[in-house]
């Protein structure tokens, strides 16, 4: 496996994930309290199955409605949107994530945020902390399309056009699996950041060209 680092800073261009790289956005019990809201919406339409009942995990709940339960989508959606902003305005930085962020600014290195969670979520977390104009671009969830959410390549396709850097030179940094798969199918180096054991197991599994127990870790 690669040297994180190295990786890292022959980089000409990182795709960052947002929630767990850049911050811990939803940590528990506000992870249950946005599924809850999506679930609410959602029941205003229809009953959705004992696994989309139960879970903690709000994109799952999106996920389901835009695959099953379409006329439900934009209430949930919303539900949802509202949730990741309203948790943007109090979660706290993930360590070393704000330097490495300057770091790469200051070094010429194009940053664009790809993430599951709504682009104004992002937005607004990076607002609070004078960030906004060191990152290229922010892409978010696509509106009414949560089937393009990672590991889909829609959203990397998108960051690609923006940042000039061909694939090979383009490295993608996530704390998921569908970071890593998502990364591999657009032909993107990738870089997973392990919280513990079992993630770093789950996305060594996956392929993750190199690996970091921390971002703080990654800086030169």
């Amino acid at each position: 496996m690669t040297d994180a680092r190295t990786l890292l800073w022959s980089a000409r261009a990182v795709l960052l994930d947002f929630d767990g790289p850049v911050t811990p956005l939803m940590p528990a019990p506000l992870n249950m309290q946005a599924a809850d809201a999506a679930r609410a919406a959602l029941a205003c339409h229809c009953l959705p199955p004992a696994e989309i009942r139960n879970t903690s995990d709000h994109l799952a709940i999106i996920r389901w409605a835009g695959a099953y339960a379409p006329n439900a989508l934009p209430d949930v959606e919303a539900a949802c949107i509202e949730a990741e902003v309203e948790a943007a305005r109090t979660s706290e930085p993930t360590a070393g994530a704000h330097e490495l962020i300057a770091a790469l600014n200051h070094a010429g290195v194009p940053v664009v945020i790809v993430t599951n969670n709504a682009a104004s979520s992002a937005r607004t977390y990076l607002n609070r902390f004078d960030l906004a104009e060191r990152v290229l671009d922010i892409v978010g969830r696509p509106e009414r399309r949560p089937d393009l959410m990672k590991p889909n390549k829609h959203m990397v396709e998108e960051a690609l056009r923006t940042t000039g850097a061909t694939r090979g030179e383009t490295l993608l940094i996530g704390d998921s699996v569908s970071d890593i798969e998502v990364a591999h199918a657009a032909g993107l180096q990738s870089l997973g950041y392990a919280k513990n054991m079992l993630r770093g197991q789950e996305l060594s599994a996956a392929g993750a060209d190199a690996m970091t127990k921390s971002i703080e870790a990654l800086m030169r």
